[in-house]
């Protein structure tokens, strides 16, 4: 009977199989694997406060979920329409949600209340959030049940927006977007999309705000802001559809800042472009010149006997500091700039003032345009005796070479370009002097290639839908860069542009309607009741090179509608 060893069931107890399978029996938990959870969190009716309901009077509500959830961003993903004076307590107890009510807050007798929840309450393992949570009540007989619908866009790029609060006020005045908080108000979502519902019926006044701050008030400087051009009237039969365009506002002009770079270099900041700001130095031996940068006027000056000084910029007074003109010219030296005098357009972007390498630079050059060579410096005057220039290796002496009136950074070459060839400009030392009487000390080498006609090609453009005796800003854009610009009256509703010699590329062409007649778009200004000026971009199909493409854009029905009202 004992034929088997003692040990024998010892030895199989402690075999590697059997204790694998022994613990991996034991192991116990959730499979790995399987589909991942996507199912939002859903409220449970039954042991939740009623929603929709009327005569409500409670100062609590819960809302119970059929799985553990968490709350994220309440602050600002939790929106309560009309707003209360004090956010109440949201906090969570197991699976339920709970809303209470401030005791020093009261709800408004008769009056239909939203609290929208946004994404702030998910589930528990994979952050699904709750779809479309809302609660509703009212504190009368019955529930409001209008709404207004819209969508909220960048008024220059048209890009939809996310998270502008759109808000309805019972006050009318303009200044009720910076003092008092809407009536109701909701959030745009990813694609711009916004909803106010349960509104009652009544007339509105409607604006939408960039509430960086989130306390549902326009600060009027830093925050932008779009508006409907006319009061919103709800009623039974009719709900409201809006489209917005935010903007950033019209800021009063004014100096908002200026700066003495070094000596010899003032900044002066404004607000808003300073086309008609007159300088003026109140000490006789300063020699000055301006140059104008978008909202920048930069002023370059000298003066022999160094010495604090002030000048008049309209009305504003602005001390200069006395600062070394020997350190300056020391550490001074006029180079060729890294990058074209007009790109500078950063409102806290200083003048280059710093030269770049000398070094030879190979660029493309197109057959119809001037070649521009920018400087650290502003520019007094050019020796073109001092200038080289070899076509294909060969000298070449029909060319001119001037000062830009507008940029007097850059020195603009004028050649009759010939297609496919390539030239090589050589500015030798001396070739140019500054506003302060220092010349190149470097040889400076740009090797220009001119595109081929087979390298070129041409767009047909007609824009339709246009306003008989308006302007307009026709923009062609390569990327960020403004290759074409035209300016346009129109006495029909259709205008078409021929472009020549156009680089292959993918552009986009950008209509502005130049309402006040300045070549550019302006923004509007909520305070004149002023919307920005319409703008209308479109992607054209990709331009290849030895090809002509045809195309057409609307400047859309909107601009017929706010130029006739």
């Amino acid at each position: 009977m004992n034929s088997f060893p003692r040990n024998f069931f010892f030895r199989l107890l402690c075999s590697p199989v059997l204790l694998s399978l022994l613990f991996a029996c034991a192991r116990q938990g959730s499979p790995t694997g399987g589909p991942k959870d996507t199912d939002p969190p859903e409220v449970v009716a039954e042991a939740s406060t009623r929603n929709f309901s009327t005569r409500f009077s409670e100062r609590r509500i819960e809302l119970a979920f059929n799985e553990w959830v968490v709350l994220s961003d309440v602050g600002t993903q939790v929106v309560i329409s009309p707003p209360l004076k004090k956010r109440p307590d949201i906090t969570l107890k197991g699976k339920k949600v709970i809303v209470e009510f401030s005791k020093e807050d009261t709800l408004r007798p008769n009056t239909t209340y939203t609290i929208n929840f946004g994404t702030a309450v998910k589930d528990f393992h994979e952050n699904n959030p709750a779809k479309d949570l809302r609660f509703v009540f009212s504190t009368g007989d019955f529930l409001d049940s209008l709404s207004a619908n819209g969508i909220v866009v960048d008024a220059f790029t048209s890009e939809p927006l996310e998270n502008i609060s759109v808000m309805l006020y019972d006050d009318f005045t303009d200044s009720v977007v910076r003092k008092e908080k809407p009536y109701y108000f909701a959030r745009t979502d990813k694609s711009g999309q916004f909803s106010i519902q349960n509104v009652k019926e009544g007339v509105y006044k409607v604006a939408a705000i960039d509430d960086s701050s989130g306390d549902l008030k326009w600060d009027g400087q830093n925050e932008r802001i779009g508006f409907a051009d006319s009061l919103l009237a709800l009623t039974d039969s009719a709900n409201a559809s809006l489209s917005i365009k935010l903007f950033k506002n019209q800021p009063t002009f004014r100096l908002f800042d200026n700066k003495t770079l070094r000596f010899g270099l003032v900044q002066l900041i404004y607000t808003d472009s300073p086309d008609a700001v007159a300088i003026r130095p109140e000490t006789p031996d300063v020699r000055y010149t301006v140059e104008k940068v978008k909202d920048t006027l930069f002023v370059w000056y000298d003066m022999s006997a160094p010495a604090a000084w002030q000048l008049m910029a309209n009305d504003d007074t602005v001390r200069v500091r006395n600062l070394s003109r020997e350190d300056f010219l020391k550490n001074h030296a006029l180079a060729e700039a890294s990058a074209p005098a007009a790109a500078s357009t950063s409102r806290r972007q200083t003048a280059p003032t710093a030269p770049a390498p000398s070094v030879t630079k190979t660029v493309s050059q197109h057959p119809t345009k001037q070649a521009t060579i920018s400087f650290n410096s502003i520019l007094a005057s050019v020796d073109t005796a001092q200038w080289l220039m070899l076509i294909d290796s060969t000298p070449f002496f029909d060319f001119s070479a001037q000062l830009d009136s507008t940029l007097p950074r850059n020195i603009n070459v004028q050649v009759a370009w010939e297609f496919g060839k390539t030239y090589t400009l050589t500015l030798l030392p001396g070739a140019v002097t500054d506003f302060y009487g220092v010349p190149n000390a470097d040889t400076l080498v740009r090797i220009l290639n001119v595109y081929t006609e087979k390298q070129l090609g041409g767009l047909n453009l007609t824009v339709e839908n246009l306003i008989p005796g308006t302007q307009y800003v026709l923009q062609l854009l390569n990327g960020t860069v403004v290759e074409e610009e035209r300016v346009f009256d129109t006495e029909g509703t259709e205008k078409k542009l021929i472009f020549t010699n156009l680089v292959a590329a993918a552009y986009t062409a950008r209509l502005i309607e130049d309402r006040n007649r300045n070549g550019r778009w302006d923004t509007g200004d909520y305070f004149a009741r002023r919307q920005p000026e319409p703008i209308f971009t479109k992607k054209l199909d990709p331009l290849r090179a030895n090809w002509e493409v045809e195309a057409s854009m609307q400047a859309g029905e909107e601009t017929r509608r706010n130029k006739t009202e």
